[in-house]
């Protein structure tokens, strides 16, 4: 009996943050009532309330579901390995920039200002908190970098790069994109010179 409960639950809630996104992608999160949601998942108020608190609790369900799918996206390439060499690494392996191109449509709805919370923090955040929880970078001993700031500044590039390839709309191939990825995490430089 609880088994079914739960598929019920999950049904319901699956059901109510599809029609949660239908929605934005018509009008702005503010602009959303939730009886407009539960009319447009064919369920009634009392159902949304035993799942969400507010529509702010379900817009951030979602966020956080879509979040752990991007995770889910980036740890493709290596899920099975224990040491991941950059300069071995196979651009056809990395599926993230697929799966960016293949739902254009929700993450330029993320990145809009229809659903009024900072998406692009919260998307850089999430790659900073993988790659400092799942990741040991090999660095040079005589190093004075604090592994920590490497990564934030790895994982905030990592998301602003992303972030430009959807708003200039996918020019660059996901492949093409890959390669970049694997070259910006080997590539130093020494210095630049200032431009006249």
């Amino acid at each position: 009996m609880e088994r079914y409960f739960d598929k019920r639950v999950q049904r319901s809630k699956t059901a109510i943050k599809g029609a949660f996104l239908t929605l934005l992608y018509k009008k702005p999160f503010s602009q959303i009532t939730v009886s407009e949601i539960v009319k447009e998942a064919d369920y009634n108020r009392g159902t949304f309330y035993a799942n969400f608190e507010t529509k702010e609790h379900l817009r951030d369900e979602l966020i956080q579901d879509i979040l752990r799918e991007m995770v889910k996206q980036i740890r493709v390439p290596y899920q099975s390995n224990k040491k991941v060499d950059f300069y071995k690494m196979n651009a056809e392996d990395i599926t993230l920039f697929h799966y960016f191109k293949e739902n254009a449509r929700l993450y330029r709805l993320l990145l809009s200002d229809h659903i009024r919370v900072d998406f692009r923090h919260q998307m850089a955040k999430a790659i900073e908190d993988l790659f400092i929880l799942e990741y040991d970078y090999q660095l040079k001993k005589d190093t004075i970098i604090d592994s920590k700031w490497l990564y934030i500044y790895r994982a905030h590039g990592v998301a602003g790069l992303i972030i430009r390839w959807i708003e200039e709309d996918f020019k660059e191939d996901p492949i093409y994109m890959s390669r970049q990825i694997i070259e910006l995490m080997v590539t130093s430089t020494d210095g630049f010179y200032v431009k006249d």
